[in-house]
């Protein structure tokens, strides 16, 4: 490169660097520009973590100082907090003085306060916590309503930092005065309508993270170096540009390729050849993410069991995610449906647990995919699946636009249609996420985890995200996509059939009883009877384990050892970046 410029990446991922954007802005040796996986453009996001509509998920996380980081083998650590203290129900969160806002406001206790009492407001009889009770400016404490596991604690006390209180502190004094479910249900519907675009997040200075936005448009944003954050002098980068990495991602793989990026996605032993020599791979996470098919059980085909596992046996997993690695992802096939991470299967449900669960097939075996289908009465017309009232199965698969997703996907439909089951793709833009809460559809791509922990809150969240079984307190008897609120799965773990020692469960509420468990024993006891629900049901197909890492050029700039930060955690590239531990050379 002829310009000491430097690029990260989400998700520890892509950088790329541009000349003569914003008006020619950014021609200072040291600046640092990164686009990110899957970012949605600037202008098309806002800030308000309650609004899931277009809420900038991945690009906030440039923008919002981090608080605490959870790592592979389960711990917890923080940089930002003085100190969180577990004891029985009591959660004690200490603040340093040091914290500010863009704008100059401090972060305090009350910022964490507000923010994590309004998402509680969401649903307070379901909830594990308790309340809140701001001690001091600060320090809070957080009850929760039975004992508490250290572990879950520390993980979920994240916050302060996305919810500014001179912003949000007129909705939590509204929920506060609510009389009753219904009027804190209007104060809950106004709030989910409220947006914080980027104009106003930057030009009220809502930021808190060390690269503060200056300018941006719809191609790319420009942050300089905010000389108050107390990591300011960590690091001699100046100024960092970031490009959203929208659709395919077609120019930020070529700025890859071409020598333009100075911190790229992991690059795969195929991939090397078209990569310049200076860009070294750097670190590989196995990372928390996996990826799934949502079944929607309102589709009376997929209500049948032994449909939905005719659908996994049909499909041949090793090759949807090997289309899912022609995209550069870093990628392994599912070997068992226990619904979390493959890397901490061992720590929650042991050797023997795994051994005893159904083994589908990964590999397509349309012999035993045949059978599934006969059990549940369905015949073979022309090469098409008859079901018992002579309907033919007709399932709509929507995906995310993207390359990534939209490749791997069309493998997974074709499978479908080759077995006998029609099916459809439909690939889908930037409202992907919202038409999936919409419930409109048969079968939906999803990542699968909705926390960014390695532990089984992260995947048995009780949202699309993870695995999704309804709120606790509906009077329906179903959820959103026709799972039971109570069910029966057989006593013995791996049988395939209740026979006639059924017990029955209700899985949206062992969710919120695992968020709230007190002790490692009952996390396991939990975790392993929501395991046994997903892989006798099959609410969802968790297809792919995912890997992710990042490269970086190292001719011309100073990356971190790893005794040096710790990257074992959430999005390693840009957390380097972000904590000031990347340097020129």
């Amino acid at each position: 490169m002829n310009r000491r410029q430097f690029i990260g990446a989400s998700a520890g991922t892509v950088a790329a660097t541009l000349a003569g954007c914003l008006g020619g802005s950014g021609s200072d040796a040291t600046e640092f520009v990164t686009a990110f996986e899957g970012g949605r453009q600037p202008t098309q996001v806002h800030f308000n973590p309650w609004n899931a509509s277009n809420y900038g998920q991945t690009y906030s996380i440039y923008w919002l100082q981090g608080t605490i980081a959870t790592h592979a083998d389960g711990t917890v650590s923080t940089d930002f907090f003085e100190d969180i203290s577990v004891d029985g129900r009591e959660v004690t969160i200490e603040f340093s003085d040091q914290w500010s806002f863009w704008n100059g406001n401090d972060i305090t206790a009350e910022d964490y306060f507000i923010e994590q009492e309004i998402w509680r407001y969401q649903n307070p009889e379901a909830s594990p916590i308790e309340g809140h009770e701001l001690v001091d400016d600060y320090t809070v404490k957080r009850i929760y309503k039975d004992e508490v596991s250290p572990v879950i604690a520390k993980s979920n006390a994240g916050g302060g930092t996305s919810a500014p209180k001179s912003v949000f502190r007129d909705y939590y004094e509204r929920y506060e005065d609510a009389s009753g479910e219904s009027a804190r249900q209007e104060v809950t519907d106004e709030l989910l309508q409220m947006t914080i675009d980027t104009e106003e997040f930057v030009e009220e200075g809502y930021g808190s993270s060390l690269f503060k936005i200056e300018d941006f448009n719809s191609s790319e944003t420009l942050a300089i170096k905010w000389e108050d954050h107390p990591w300011a002098d960590e690091t001699d980068l100046e100024q960092i540009r970031v490009y959203p990495n929208v659709e395919s991602g077609t120019q930020v793989e070529q700025l890859e390729k071409s020598d333009k990026l100075d911190m790229t996605q992991y690059i795969t032993e195929s991939q090397r050849p078209d990569y310049p020599d200076n860009i070294e791979n750097i670190y590989e996470l196995s990372h928390y993410n996996c990826q799934k098919y949502i079944l929607n059980w309102n589709n009376k085909h997929l209500a049948n069991r032994s449909v939905r596992r005719a659908i996994i046996a049909a499909i041949d997993i090793p090759s949807i995610v090997d289309a899912a690695a022609q995209t550069g992802m870093l990628a392994s096939p599912t070997q068992v449906q226990t619904g979390i991470r493959e890397t901490i299967e061992d720590q929650y449900l042991g050797e023997d647990f795994v051994d005893s669960l159904i083994d589908y097939p990964v590999e397509a075996d349309e012999e035993r995919a045949i059978s599934y289908m006969e059990d549940a009465g369905y015949s073979r017309d022309g090469g098409e699946w008859v079901g018992p009232d002579g309907d033919a199965t007709d399932f709509t698969v929507i995906t995310q636009s993207a390359v990534s997703q939209s490749q791997p996907t069309n493998v997974f439909t074709d499978h479908l249609n080759e077995f006998g089951l029609n099916a459809e793709m439909e690939a889908v833009g930037q409202d992907y996420y919202s038409r999936v809460q919409e419930w409109e559809f048969d079968i939906a791509w999803m990542w699968h985890v909705a926390l960014p922990y390695w532990h089984p809150v992260a995947y048995f969240s009780n949202d699309f995200y993870g695995l999704l079984a309804g709120d606790v307190n509906s009077d329906s008897d179903t959820g959103p996509t026709g799972v039971p609120f109570s069910l029966d799965i057989p006593e013995e773990v791996g049988a395939p059939e209740i026979g006639g020692n059924g017990v029955e469960i209700n899985p949206a509420q062992l969710m919120v009883d695992l968020e709230g468990a007190s002790s490692e024993e009952e996390t396991r006891e939990l975790t392993r009877t929501l395991v046994q629900w997903v892989n006798f049901d099959l609410p969802a197909i968790i297809h792919l384990q995912e890997n992710r890492g990042f490269a970086g050029d190292v001719e011309n700039f100073d990356f971190p050892s790893e005794d040096e930060f710790r990257m074992d955690r959430p999005n390693p590239g840009p957390s380097a970046l972000l904590s000031g531990r990347i340097s020129m050379n």
